[in-house]
């Protein structure tokens, strides 16, 4: 059935199916590893786990203890409540074991450890001794068991909270599960193994659930506080984008509108410090800024104009066209003044002595005639001397040179390349020139920066340009940066727009749209801190998704139907004749109950106890508590009918609240149990321990007593037997008999008052022993003190009692009388204690005279 149902389910819980059937029990790694495997299944990237299904090739048989379980002992116990150390609390490995012990000796604190470690409805935690200083860590304790009556390594148990995996097969019954079977739906506790899969598999189911509603608890607590009080607007673009965040969503749109211009932050810093004071007076500001921008871009346009590749193209042609023309004049000099005997005749220095020559001439020596003036009466106006036909010829071909086109040409293009060159410089480039760089450095820094370049490079231009006018090689020259005048143009329509703009924000609704604007850019420009919170939100609402989908595939109702159809097969039939049995063997027909199926919960069956006559009636209500913990009693043993092993039970104070004929039934249901598997039992109640110690006599059923005591050193004393006041007559005589030897010892050792203090003991125990063999022995138990019943199937044997029988009695009891300090003893008469030997002939009067008489009680028939 499991194995046909199995692939019905996701596959991470078919992986638990198969580590259920191979280990049993599920540990914490495992339960780490059903939960990545069930968020891989929902589309978790990061998992390298890979889940195992269960197939026809795993094959379902127990890996851990599956015979008939039972204890061995208890030892070594730690941080346990007010135990004491070094004790070893045994157990009849097969039979019935009663631990008796008043109240506050230690027996709840056994008890509780066997609750933790085994099977319990209700196991309250284990404290630690509140008089003692605290030790870390939990209690513990070595507890040694059996499989099938073959001991096994001790498990050195630990208060984990948990049941162990082993010890679990054994079950504790207390007042607590007693009031849990009557009022409460149960789950069947004990199950064949096969049914216990699906329990398995529910608790697994369960264990992912909290580990995974964990994990979602801490990702819905870890979303950014940006989302609950978003320092965006709502209304912006961002803002809509990140208030609607999913798990898909796709943030492309935001990473775009992250990347924002030069001139975008600028406008943000604008609006919002303009928006903050008085817009109108913005305007007026920025009017003016857009003025001294245009001013600004018009001188720097003439700056750069002079070293701009055309005007130093044209400085460089005109030098180039200076020499050109000048070496054609020269050459036409060379011809003109060939005989020249001085050298330099033609150039610029002798140029200018001609033309100066000439204004003398025209304005002082000759005015009414023209240069040169070569009469015969004339002088020559340099050399003051008169003129001879050699003189005249010579000066005659001067003027000619001077006025021929060739040189006029030359000199044109010598004065075009002097204005050219004045002109550069005597205008340097100074950045004081331009007082409002400093308000771009603060205002627009790129622009700044690029007006900066442009005024280093021209400055450079200018310098290399003049230095350069030798070799006229313009490719020497560095490249000119790209004019910044149409940028600061541009800075300055855009200021007046803007100046625009604030003037009209004086209407509302031109402001609120300015204010939207600052908002949309503001939170743009937020966007380098919101960009890595929405990705890490979209990461969470991503888990949550794939934690919700999962959290889906934990229910267990599937697994809780499985469970029913295989109880409806295996169990429930069983349960309902077995507690119609228990029910019958422990009220005898005095409660009228039944115990029907009420459902299933986490892939365990349940039942409920009900009344025959009003099935809507509250159990715990009607019955009385003695018929409540009969009916919790038999609920509990029905139970057992579903185990696939009888391993060990243990009661904790079972007849608590029960009268003689509910304690006697449960004595008896008790060693009908014995027969089959390992039975401990609690209590402090002498008449139910004595019930138990008679019918495993009578049954021949192998029984250990221990009792517990408290010490200096703690509670939990453990003593293999019972309290004086427990024993029976053969345990009292066995003890007599070792205090008589010992109080010998004493005698010897001449201890007298030891001795003394001895003898009283012992005889005050004798006495007792006598009056108990009188209850015991000679009214073979037909009336027991403190019993509310008498036992009259053994009344027939007190006929053997005979006069010497009583004599006897009499005799023995007298001794203890005289001699016990139970009396206060004449002070005169101070009586010697008696020796050794008599102490143990009395106690082998007293063994002689229950010998007798059990003797002849065996004759009556």
């Amino acid at each position: 059935m499991i194995l046909a149902w199995a692939p019905s389910r996701p596959l991470w819980q078919q992986d638990a199916l198969k580590r259920i059937v191979a280990n049993g029990k599920l540990d914490p790694c495992d339960i780490d590893a059903l939960v990545q495997l069930c968020l891989r299944g929902q589309g978790k990237k990061d998992v390298a786990l890979e889940p195992v299904p269960l197939s026809s090739a795993d094959r379902l048989v127990r890996v851990t203890a599956g015979g008939a379980l039972s204890l061995r002992s208890i030892s070594n116990v730690t941080r346990a409540n007010r135990l004491a150390p070094e004790q070893t609390l045994p157990f009849e490995p097969a039979g019935l074991t009663v631990i008796y012990g008043d109240n506050g000796v230690g027996k709840s604190g056994y008890a509780r450890i066997l609750k933790r470690a085994c099977r319990a409805r209700f196991s309250a935690a284990i404290l630690p001794d509140a008089f003692a200083p605290a030790e870390a860590g939990p209690a513990s304790a070595t507890i040694c068991w059996a499989d099938e009556g073959v001991e096994c390594p001790p498990i050195e148990w630990s208060d984990e909270g948990a049941p162990h995996p082993v010890l679990c097969a054994i079950s504790v019954f207390d007042r607590d599960s007693a009031a849990v079977h009557v009022r409460d739906q149960n789950e069947v506790a004990f199950r064949p193994f096969g049914l216990d899969i699906p329990d398995e598999l529910a608790a697994a189911c369960q264990a992912v659930k909290e580990k995974l509603s964990q994990e979602q608890e801490r990702l819905s607590r870890a979303q950014d506080q940006i989302f609950t009080r978003p320092p965006y607007s709502t209304q912006s673009c961002v803002g809509r984008i990140m208030s609607s965040l999913t798990a898909d969503s796709d943030l492309e749109a935001l990473r775009v509108l992250a990347t924002m211009s030069a001139q975008e932050l600028e406008r943000l810093e604008r609006l919002s410090e303009d928006l903050a004071g008085d817009p109108l007076k913005a305007a007026t500001a920025e009017r003016t800024w857009a003025s001294s921008l245009e001013r600004f871009a018009t001188e720097l346009d003439v700056t750069l104009a002079r070293t701009s590749e055309v005007a130093v193209s044209a400085l460089m042609e005109a030098v180039v066209d200076a020499q050109d023309k000048r070496k054609a004049a020269q050459l036409a000099a060379g011809a003109a003044f060939g005989a020249a005997v001085v050298r330099g005749v033609g150039e610029a220095p002798w140029r200018a002595l001609w033309d100066a020559a000439r204004r003398y001439s025209q304005e002082s020596a000759y005015p009414d005639k023209a240069f040169p003036v070569v009469d015969a009466d004339a002088a020559c106006l340099l050399c003051q001397q008169p003129i001879d036909p050699a003189t005249r010829i010579r000066l005659t071909s001067f003027e000619a040179f001077v006025t021929d086109d060739i040189e006029r040409q030359a000199q044109q293009a010598e004065k075009r390349r002097d204005t050219l060159v004045g002109a550069l410089a005597a205008s340097p480039v100074r950045l004081t020139a331009f007082p409002l760089v400093g308000q771009l450095a603060i205002r627009v820094p790129d622009v700044w920066k690029t007006v900066l370049r442009s005024l280093a490079a021209s400055r450079v231009r200018r310098s290399r340009a003049l230095t350069l006018l030798s070799d006229q090689d313009i490719a020497k020259l560095p490249h000119p940066t790209s004019s910044p005048v149409d940028v600061l143009r541009g800075l300055a329509a855009r200021a007046r727009h803007y100046a625009d703009e604030l003037t009209r924000a004086a209407d509302p609704q031109e402001r609120a749209r300015l204010e939207s604007a600052r908002d949309e850019l503001r939170d743009r420009k937020s966007l380098r801190d919101l960009l890595p919170k929405a990705e890490a939100e979209i990461a969470r609402l991503r888990e949550l998704a794939c934690i919700h989908r999962s959290l889906a595939e934990t229910d267990t109702k599937s697994v809780t139907r499985l469970g029913n159809a295989i109880a409806d097969e295996v169990i429930t039939p069983r349960v309902r004749d077995r507690f119609q049995e228990e029910i019958q063997k422990l009220a005898a027909g005095r409660v009228r109950v039944d115990i029907v199926r009420s459902g299933g919960r986490f892939g365990s069956p349940q039942y409920q106890v009900r009344l025959f006559a009003n099935e809507k009636a509250k159990v715990h209500s009607i019955l009385s508590e003695g018929e409540q913990t009969c009916v919790a009693l038999a609920a509990f043993l029905t139970e057992l009918t579903t185990a696939d092993r009888p391993s060990a039970l243990v009661f904790d104070d079972p007849v608590s609240s029960l009268d003689h004929r509910w304690r006697q039934k449960v004595a008896e249901r008790l060693i009908e149990e014995a027969r089959t598997r390992q039975i401990i039992v609690f209590t402090h109640d002498l008449v139910f321990l004595s019930d138990l110690q008679t019918l495993a006599s009578r049954g021949g059923i192998p029984h250990k007593e221990v009792s517990l005591s408290q010490s200096a050193r703690g509670a939990g004393v453990v003593r293999e037997g019972l309290p004086w006041v427990g024993q029976r007559i053969p345990e009292r005589l066995d003890n007599l008999e070792k205090e008589a030897r010992a109080a010998r010892i004493l005698y010897e050792n001449h201890d007298e008052d030891g001795y003394a203090a001895a003898v009283a003991t012992f005889y005050n125990h004798l006495r007792s022993t006598w009056e108990r063999a009188l209850e015991d022995v000679a009214f073979c138990n037909v009336v027991h003190r403190h019993r509310d019943y008498i036992n009259p199937k053994d009344l027939k044997k007190v006929v053997v009692l005979e006069g010497a029988d009583i004599a006897g009695w009499e005799r023995g009891y007298k001794v203890c009388c005289d001699i016990t300090d139970a009396h206060d003893p004449s002070r005169g008469r101070n009586a010697a204690c008696p020796p050794p030997d008599d102490l143990l002939a009395h106690v082998a009067d007293l063994t002689e005279w229950t010998r007798s008489l059990r003797d002849r009680q065996k004759l009556v028939a």
